[in-house]
């Protein structure tokens, strides 16, 4: 099993939201730090052909919505750049160094680009905290070429998924 303090998850099938979100109650169940933001998704806003996605911080109250309608004839991304900055600069000023994993909803376009959440997982490998994301296959070669050596690709596997946090952890543990 890697060790590698990147990891995300390929979401090529599967509902990889509900699976960051049962890894989330899994480890805090056991004690462990979890900070980061999880996607839901709501009802269809009528506007368009798409659900509102919002990004809740995990052991908070606080939410942002980083999609915004564009109308029945859009064909574009939906993803409003704006809050997702807003979100990830509140995880960043709320980061700690006794965080035990930084879970993100998606290392995508934003990041690939050099926005979105790409400063705050490097705030987080600088600070030795593990981070976990959800990957598409569209964004598989900007994951490569960002994470080099410190990155792995995971399943849709819950099991796996927590084998490489305990691996990480043994490893941190001996440093």
């Amino acid at each position: 099993m890697s060790s590698a303090l990147l990891a995300a998850v390929r979401c090529d099938h599967g509902d990889v939201d509900t699976l960051l979100r049962e890894v989330e109650k899994t480890l805090s169940r056991q004690g462990k730090r979890v900070q980061g933001a999880l996607q839901t998704r709501g009802l269809d806003n009528g506007e368009c052909h798409c659900a509102d996605m919002d990004l809740q911080v995990i052991g908070t109250d606080r939410s942002f919505r980083i999609s915004q309608s564009l109308g029945h004839g859009s064909r574009g991304c939906r993803l409003h750049t704006g809050n997702l900055a807003e979100c990830a600069g509140f995880l960043e000023q709320n980061l700690s160094f006794e965080t035990d994993l930084l879970i993100l909803n998606r290392f995508g376009r934003g990041e690939s680009e050099g926005k979105g959440f790409r400063d705050l997982i490097g705030a987080a490998i600088a600070s030795d905290v593990p981070v976990l994301t959800a990957l598409r296959p569209a964004y598989v070669e900007a994951w490569a070429d960002f994470g080099a050596e410190m990155a792995c690709e995971l399943p849709v596997d819950r099991n796996a998924v927590l084998n490489w946090f305990n691996a990480v952890q043994g490893v941190r543990a001996c440093a």
